[in-house]
């Protein structure tokens, strides 16, 4: 994807808490603040939507509740398309459901990213995230 630069004037705390955050992440602060400027976008045309940390790195959830995108939309696609009984099934509003396939539409590739990624066998989340336990059901 081409980028194009743009500057910003941002408060002297903010940038050190980026570059510390960015240092913990393993990237730069202009990557990491490019990031967060582009997720802050995506959030305001989604409104439904947030950003959380994950083992896997960074991931659309559906804002309020512990659900990432791309598992609802597998569970609509599970129940044929039927978005009413998916929503009954998460025991999630209809219009938030909405909001998730609204989301994937306008940004697959990310969402089937985060799909493989959250199949990921949990021996490989186990390298990514040391010093954390997973909670074997």
């Amino acid at each position: 994807m081409a980028t194009t630069p743009l500057s910003l004037r941002i408060d002297k705390d903010v940038k050190l808490d980026l570059e510390r955050i960015a240092r913990r992440f393993g990237t730069s602060p202009a990557t990491l603040g490019a990031d967060f400027v582009a997720q802050g976008v995506r959030t305001t045309q989604h409104p439904g939507i947030e950003f959380r940390q994950t083992p896997a790195g960074r991931m659309a959830y559906l804002r309020g509740v512990r659900l990432p995108v791309w598992l609802a939309v597998e569970t609509v696609h599970d129940c044929r398309g039927d978005s009413a009984k998916a929503a009954k099934l998460l025991r999630l509003p209809k219009l938030l459901l909405q909001a998730a396939l609204a989301y994937s539409r306008s940004f697959p590739d990310e969402i089937a990213a985060d799909r493989e990624a959250g199949h990921r066998p949990l021996q490989e989340l186990e390298t990514l995230v040391p010093n954390h336990s997973f909670l074997r059901v």
